[in-house]
């Protein structure tokens, strides 16, 4: 097969609408390579569509720098075109600036591991079509963070570390009409009277939430929570202030995938039992009932029995379980999932 101007013989003949919709499935690396056939499919192999799929990652760890070398020359020669990036472990925010500043038309920036100065509260904002922030695990040089998530009219994906979410800014999350993905769970003493609030806002749309709890989740929220009919991915990780009266609200969540409750010992063995016999949760993928006061054998043998989609269960310092002869058992009634129990 010889190369022309407009390609090769074969491919040549062929309208750049098929064209593009076989360069859709290529990898990058090979989409690259296709910039070096001619001028027409350099053109092509450079359609915004194409990489709007791409997640490009820069990593500062150890035994990952060929890749990243590899994605660094990437970043500098097609910044342009890169809409999804990821940097991590990467401790100097002038590195991380520089990286950015190559990339204009990002919608998705993920910083995970990496340190940030105050200056990216308001840097962020040269994005404003992001649909993605992802700050999961990284540190700022400061507390005093405050970012306005209202700026980002298309943000529908939002994690946080400790940071980055307080009294002074927490409403603007209200004013982002399509986010459904919130995950906040290392943020505390958040209110409840906002938790409720912004649960009530996104109650048609919710499909993550991931929270601390503690003083922010009360029976109530638990209760506003079960009428999100979206809700897939719920992990609550302080819950000492709910009891049996929001626990039993659960049985209503029509397509909750992964559960996680953490940190209880108000709920009685039988709410649980009840709570956890529901059809609807019987479907789970995943789920963490770590230091669950009242989780009981029998409770774990509805689980063994009926959870025929579980692929990992966490019973993570549950006193009833741990230390006992029914520990010793779980292995041969979990044979084909992981289960964590320290």
């Amino acid at each position: 097969m010889t190369v022309s101007d407009s390609g090769s013989e074969g491919f040549g003949v062929l309208p750049d609408e098929l064209i593009l919709a076989v360069f859709q499935f290529l990898p990058l690396e090979t989409l690259l390579t296709c910039e070096n056939v001619c001028k027409h499919w350099r053109k092509l192999a450079q359609d915004t569509a194409l990489w709007r799929r791409f997640v490009i990652v820069y990593s500062g760890k150890p035994g990952q720098s060929e890749v990243s070398e590899k994605n660094l020359e990437i970043i500098n020669s097609h910044g342009q075109l890169i809409h999804q990036l990821k940097l991590q472990y990467l401790y100097s925010y002038q590195e991380i600036k520089s990286i950015l500043e190559q990339c204009s038309n990002l919608t998705s920036i993920e910083l995970v591991m990496c340190r940030l100065g105050k200056e990216f509260e308001s840097y962020i904002n040269r994005w404003p079509n992001l649909k993605k922030i992802n700050l999961k695990n990284s540190l700022f040089l400061t507390n005093d963070v405050v970012i306005n998530y209202a700026h980002f009219q298309q943000l529908n994906f939002l994690a946080l570390s400790d940071f980055g979410l307080s009294p002074v800014n927490c409403n603007t999350l209200l004013h982002c009409p399509y986010l459904n993905h919130i995950l906040i769970e290392k943020i505390k003493n958040l209110s409840s009277d906002f938790i409720k609030e912004l649960i009530i806002c996104k109650q048609k749309i919710l499909t993550t939430f991931h929270i601390y709890g503690g003083v922010s989740i009360d029976d109530h929220s638990l209760q506003l929570l079960s009428q999100c009919s979206m809700l897939r991915d719920l992990a609550i990780i302080r819950c000492e202030n709910l009891t049996d009266k929001g626990l039993i609200s659960l049985v209503n969540l029509q397509k909750i995938q992964h559960l996680q409750i953490w940190n209880n010992t108000n709920f009685s063995e039988f709410v649980l039992l009840h709570t956890l016999s529901s059809p609807n949760l019987k479907t789970l993928e995943s789920l963490s009932l770590s230091r669950i006061g009242n989780i009981s054998p029998i409770i774990v043998d509805v689980i063994s029995e009926y959870y025929k989609n579980l692929k990992f269960l966490a019973l993570y310092q549950c006193p009833r379980i741990i230390n006992t002869d029914y520990e010793k058992q779980l292995k041969s009634k979990f044979r084909n999932i992981d289960v964590v129990l320290y």
